[in-house]
């Protein structure tokens, strides 16, 4: 089975459906543009397991938005790595393709006919959030970034949603989860505003920390 697997295109649903398959019962690791590194990519392609079956990295628009490029040494021993890689990307270069096509599985999800793009529904994101769905709140959060939403309003809509979860209870977090989140979240908003971190990143990692379990 092919260790690495290109994903490819705008009909963002169906890859959504795709990635829940093919991480079905198996650790998700999300890496973003802000922390992905060569040296990362390998340590985790050489990361043996010795309870269980090894990860799902995935990594977003790696191919063509990325610093650094892998070469044709580097890409057989990811596909030979008992790690999976996902590789999910907007648009695959034609010479990119050729490149990989020996080693992944590449797949195109695209919608033919655009009509108009629906406008995103920040309230989507702590909807996907309460429910639990790691992969669906960060794919919704990706999106929201990519259109120019401000990470003010997302985690101002995560605080409130958060907020009322306390008040009302959820079965996907505890008590203290939650209030431990509520706190998290606030330190994130005074300490991206001092400078102290990227908030893109930090509130991206904030939503995929607190869904892992």
């Amino acid at each position: 089975m092919a260790m690495i697997y290109i994903l490819c295109g705008n009909d963002t649903k169906k890859i959504n459906l795709e990635i829940k398959k093919l991480t079905e019962n198996r650790e998700v690791i999300f890496l973003s543009q802000g922390v992905i590194s060569k040296d990362m990519i390998n340590e985790y392609a050489s990361n043996i397991s010795l309870f269980g079956e090894s990860p799902v990295v995935v990594i977003e628009n790696f191919i063509n938005k990325n610093d650094f490029v892998l070469n044709t040494k580097d890409i057989p021993l990811l596909k030979d790595s008992p790690t999976t890689f996902i590789f999910l990307e907007d648009k695959l270069l034609v010479a990119d393709e050729k490149k990989y096509n020996k080693y992944a599985t590449i797949e195109r999800f695209e919608i033919k006919e655009i009509k108009k793009a629906p406008k995103l529904n920040t309230f989507d994101i702590a909807d996907a959030y309460a429910r639990g769905d790691k992969v669906g709140a960060w794919m919704l959060y990706r999106q929201a970034i990519d259109m120019g939403v401000e990470p003010e309003a997302i985690s101002g809509i995560l605080f409130w949603k958060i907020k009322t979860m306390i008040l009302n209870g959820n079965k996907m977090f505890s008590l203290s989860d939650l209030q431990k989140q509520s706190k998290g979240i606030v330190s994130l908003y005074h300490n991206a505003h001092r400078g102290n971190c990227d908030f893109v990143v930090g509130l991206e990692q904030f939503i995929l920390s607190s869904l892992t379990k």
